[in-house]
Formats: C-alpha cells, sequence, structure tokens
C-alpha cells in the first residue's frame, strides 16, 4: 500500500512543480517529469523505509518526505536536461 501511495504523491508533485496540462504546450517533456517523480518518490519512500525505528508496513511522515524530496530532485534533474536542448 505504500508503494501506491507514494506513487500518487510523486505524480501529483511533478504536477505541482510544472508537469501541469496548462504548461505541456511550452514544455513538450512534460510527461518525463511525471515519470521521473513517481520514480523520485519511490526511490525516497524506499529508502526512507530503511531508516532504523521505523515499521516498513506502516505509512510514516519521514517516508512521506522523502518520497516528496525523492520527487523534486528527480524532476529537478529532467527539467535542467531538458533545458539543454536546443530549439
Amino acid at each position: 500500500m505504500n508503494y501506491v501511495i507514494w506513487i500518487l504523491l510523486g505524480g501529483a508533485t511533478a504536477m505541482l512543480v510544472g508537469a501541469g496540462p496548462r504548461r505541456r504546450a511550452y514544455r513538450p517533456n512534460a510527461n518525463a517529469s511525471v515519470f521521473a517523480g513517481v520514480f523520485g518518490a519511490l526511490i525516497g519512500g524506499v529508502i526512507s523505509n530503511g531508516v532504523p525505528g521505523t515499521r516498513s508496513d506502516s505509512l510514516t511522515l519521514i517516508s512521506l518526505v522523502a518520497a516528496v524530496v525523492g520527487a523534486l530532485i528527480f524532476c529537478w534533474a529532467v527539467r535542467d536536461r531538458a533545458s539543454d536542448v536546443e530549439p
């Protein structure tokens, strides 16, 4: 269940960062941002579940924060990578 919540949180974070439908005309790689956000959230959530003292079967605030941070880092990396491409 944690994985599903992390995936949804990563997708929502990517949408809020700038991959929303209004900006797709200006950013053709919006789908890449969403996928990067989902992947980053999964990585952040899995890493945070490895923190000693947390239960792996429960959703904690630490895992949610780590999922958001992971999604932001991966979205930022994809955005910077896309800005390197010449129009």
